[in-house]
């Protein structure tokens, strides 16, 4: 147990002596002074001898704990010997281990994605090695153009690296195709291409509608779309053709005629889109429409000269330039008559309707507005198609609530430039021309009352109301 004395070296407090009793006892001045300091000394004599004694009887127990750390020390410095015995033997060599096993885990991943690498290349090598028999077999006593369309389809899927490997150009050749994999199916590509070719246009002159829409799928599947596209557009392109032919030998002209030609060619791209972009792929019925285009512009334009020359709108033009709007423009000047009387070229006065009537012989109103009329249904059925032609070539990812934009193939087209110079300037002109031939007409129908006075007091005579007197022609 610890010493329950006051600690090493350390003096108990003793208690304060009378204020009389000297702090020395050679300052004693009497015999009771000098007992109290003899008492007081005696007093810190017995305090120190026990605090002594304690110190004294705590010594023992102060060397066993010295002595139970010495041990503890001893077991200690064991324990730090193994565990650096531990550390250097044990640890390292798992260390090592572990560095070694990870290092194996890698180069076993590596085999591993070798080994899976290698069997994706045989299976493709031998996939080949099929389409390439496949096609070969099929192509011959069979003539199943549908199999060996399909099996370039599926060669084309194989990367072309490994098609033109050493790897395929030694397992792929055999005794009946002892070519390279690449040079076989690109010369049954040009084979095929062409055997379809014929086909689709010997089809095309029979009508067989069967045939044409048979083999016009089987082009994208030896890769080539474009002239599957082409032919196909000359194909649609000639029954645009033969229908406006036929249009015009039956004497459905002008207006009738454009109206039909556009709608036969909205009738072609709604219906044969879902064909063209199912097989081809989204997009790819703009490549018809543009070749419809250059039909367009051609019937197009045939149908309109025609009709310009039938309506003879190059002379109707040249009238309604020079028109003067004498009548017009005389009753803007400064009137030089008193009131009350009529205008100068009023249909009351016979010698201003011989003039009136001399000016309308060089213009037929009725000829032109009947002009007007057909121009702007054929305007109307140009906008319409456009509108059509610009929603097929929109681009699908654009927001259906964007404004439609018209397309380029209509901006830069011939018929495009031939509806201005045909149809929009001329009505634009005739359209202005009729509205102030009407005015002037207006003006030259009016009749001012012959009673008419500004004087208050001067009876009106005639019927009321006092304003204009119509002329009954």
């Amino acid at each position: 147990m610890p010493p329950t004395g006051p600690p090493n070296g350390a003096l108990s407090s003793q208690p304060a002596a009378p204020s009389s009793t000297p702090a020395n006892i050679t300052e004693s001045a009497s015999l009771a002074s000098i007992r109290a300091s003899l008492s007081a000394l005696h007093s810190r004599d017995a305090a120190i001898s026990s605090r002594l004694q304690t110190l004294i009887t705590s010594q023992a127990d102060l060397s066993r704990e010295l002595g139970r750390l010495d041990l503890l020390r001893a077991h200690l410095g064991t324990q730090v010997v193994n565990t650096r015995d531990i550390s250097n033997g044990m640890l390292d060599s798992a260390s090592s281990t572990a560095s070694h096993l990870s290092s194996k885990v890698k180069q076993l991943d590596l085999e591993k994605k070798r080994v899976e690498e290698t069997l994706g290349v045989v299976e493709q090598v031998a996939e080949l090695k099929a389409c390439v028999q496949g096609v070969v077999g099929s192509m011959g006593a069979p003539q199943d153009w549908e199999a060996a369309a399909g099996y370039i389809a599926r060669a084309s899927k194989v990367p072309k690296h490994i098609i033109e490997g050493k790897f395929a150009a030694r397992i792929v050749p055999s005794v009946e195709v002892p070519d390279a994999p690449g040079v076989t199916i690109e010369s049954a590509k040009e084979s095929l291409c062409g055997l379809f070719l014929r086909e689709f246009e010997k089809a095309a002159e029979e009508g067989d509608n069967a045939k044409i829409t048979r083999f016009f799928k089987l082009f994208p599947l030896i890769g080539r779309e474009e002239t599957g596209l082409e032919v196909y557009g000359r194909y649609v392109c000639q029954g645009v053709a033969q229908r406006a032919r036929g249009n015009l030998k039956e004497g459905t002209k002008g207006r009738d005629g454009k109206e039909g030609c556009f709608e036969h060619i909205a009738q072609i791209v709604e219906n044969h889109g879902t064909l063209v972009e199912r097989h081809y792929g989204p997009g790819r019925m703009v490549k018809v429409i543009e070749r419809l285009q250059i039909e367009a512009d051609v019937q197009g334009g045939i149908i309109l000269d025609t009709w310009g020359d039938e309506r003879s709108v190059d002379r109707r033009l040249t009238d309604v330039k020079s028109y003067p709007f004498s009548f017009l423009v005389s009753s803007f000047l400064p009137a030089q008559r008193g009131p009350g009387i009529s205008r100068t070229n009023s249909p009351a006065i016979g010698g201003g309707t011989n003039g009136r009537i001399s000016e309308d012989e060089g213009v037929d109103m009725k000829e032109v507005d009947g002009l007007l009329n057909e121009t702007a249904m054929m305007l109307g059925r140009w906008s319409l198609y456009s509108r059509f032609l610009a929603s097929k070539c929109r681009d699908p990812e654009i927001d259906p609530d964007e404004p439609l934009v018209m397309p380029e193939l209509l901006i830069k087209s011939a018929l495009s430039r031939k509806i201005s110079a045909r149809l929009t300037t001329p009505f634009n002109i005739m359209t202005t021309f009729f509205f102030r031939r009407s005015v002037e007409k207006a003006f030259q129908l009016d009749e001012s009352p012959a009673g008419l006075s500004l004087n208050l007091s001067k009876p009106i005579d005639g019927n009321p109301p006092f304003i204009i007197s119509p002329v009954t022609m």
